[in-house]
């Protein structure tokens, strides 16, 4: 694959969908937010109140599908995991593009869930609160199928949460998208808030006791900051199933975490060594199995589309 042309010609068949949703012509709405940095913080240190990720564990209870995300990042690389889950490549196809495949590989245009579902009529939407040019997503991003790119320009700055638009915000402007749409949209969200470096935020006043059933031990400063952060995102997480619920043709949300957070001292302190994130694909209220099941960031998306009524033309069949 050191050709990213003759690769990305190759190995193009990643997804071919064709929907069967021959019943109704209501396509149903799809919302995937690429969480930066999110993952069960809970699994490094016992003391976390379990109440920081309500949203996630009601979500996760009631979902179609979850489980754990076996990424191949840790701490950093966003782009890694974020081409692996839009185009259904592994990162051995791409060979050295693997670290950057926004670089060269893209450019040639590879299938993607995007736009797999601009064929099916859906508008695709990427919301990504930062700089658009970040790994030229702006100019690669419309190549892999989005009509639009909404970035960090769309915000103010009193939707900060720290040094980066907040996950609230983001929520926010995924619902303003929908309350404009005039057909079945797909919205792939890139969230900025728990980017780090976290130790240039400050612990404030009542964090701890919120956060932790009992003090936290000494070095856990930077946890206590994401900790903070990370409520956003299962705020965040709550507002985007509750808005989906809402409308007149419910839909699908597929949240999963790019890699876990920079906290090398909390990590050596409690001995983590696990790099896995979390995922949860949740449907309409009588969709719900509960499955519980470990994947790859390249095979999520193909599952979503299982669950959502879309089958593969090359296996024929349904998840």
């Amino acid at each position: 694959a050191s050709n990213p042309k003759e690769a990305a010609a190759r190995l193009s068949s990643a997804f071919r969908l064709e929907s069967v949703r021959v019943e109704s012509a209501a396509l149903p709405n799809i919302v995937v937010v690429q969480c930066e940095s999110f993952f069960d913080a809970r699994r490094v240190h016992g003391g976390i109140h379990l109440d920081v990720l309500k949203n996630f564990d009601a979500l996760t209870q009631a979902s179609s599908i979850a489980g754990r995300l076996n990424v191949a990042a840790w701490g950093a690389n966003t782009v890694r995991t974020e081409f692996a889950f839009l185009s259904g490549l592994p990162p051995a196809a791409l060979g050295v593009h693997q670290f950057n495949p926004y670089r060269k590989f893209a450019r040639h245009g590879v299938p993607t869930i995007a736009s797999e579902l601009k064929k099916c009529g859906y508008r695709t939407i990427c919301v990504h609160p930062y700089a658009a040019g970040f790994y030229d997503r702006d100019l690669v991003f419309p190549i892999l199928g989005f009509d639009e790119f909404v970035d960090m320009n769309a915000f103010s700055e009193a939707d900060l949460s720290g040094p980066y638009i907040g996950d609230l915000a983001v929520a926010d402007k995924v619902a303003e998208l929908f309350a404009n749409a005039t057909g079945p949209l797909f919205v792939f969200v890139i969230t900025m808030e728990n980017h780090g470096p976290l130790h240039q935020e400050k612990v404030a006043d009542g964090d701890a006791e919120r956060l932790y059933l009992a003090s936290p031990p000494k070095g856990f400063d930077e946890l206590t900051i994401y900790l903070r952060h990370l409520q956003h995102t299962d705020a965040m997480l709550g507002k985007l199933h509750a808005m989906l619920n809402a409308l007149q043709q419910p839909g699908w949300l597929c949240a999963y975490g790019d890699h876990v957070p920079i906290l090398p001292s909390v990590y050596s302190s409690s001995g983590f060594v696990d790099g896995n994130t979390d995922y949860l694909i949740i449907g309409p209220d009588e969709q719900r199995d509960g499955l519980q099941h470990d994947f790859a960031p390249e095979e999520l998306a193909m599952c979503l589309l299982r669950l959502a009524g879309f089958t593969d033309k090359k296996q024929g069949h349904k998840h």
